[in-house]
């Protein structure tokens, strides 16, 4: 996956955000544009890990887009009535990206 700065991202469209949960409080945020995903990283090239959704999106409030959405993938899937064996599918939740009025 190609990598993209946050400075790079300010002003900019995408056409998707994934904020990926990596653990309750801790998230990573990918973006799509033109078709090509882009892991968020900071000058040092080292993915950058924000505290929640909120906060990523205070972060990257310079930057719209069309879609965002919250991405979790959970290891206790038999919890839920779901097989033991074999990957789950992320469950995805639709974000409301605000964005800084120009």
């Amino acid at each position: 996956m190609e990598k993209i700065t946050v400075k790079k991202l300010n002003g900019r469209h995408v056409e998707k955000v994934l904020l990926r949960s990596v653990t309750l409080s801790i998230c990573i945020v990918q973006v799509e544009i033109d078709g090509v995903s882009y892991h968020v990283v900071d000058e040092k090239g080292q993915i950058v890990r924000f505290n929640g959704a909120e906060h990523a999106n205070n972060v990257l409030g310079k930057m719209t887009t069309d879609k965002a959405v919250l991405v979790h993938n959970s290891p206790y899937a038999e919890m839920a009535g779901q097989p033991e064996d074999g990957p789950q599918p992320a469950l995805e939740v639709d974000f409301n990206w605000r964005a800084e009025k120009a």
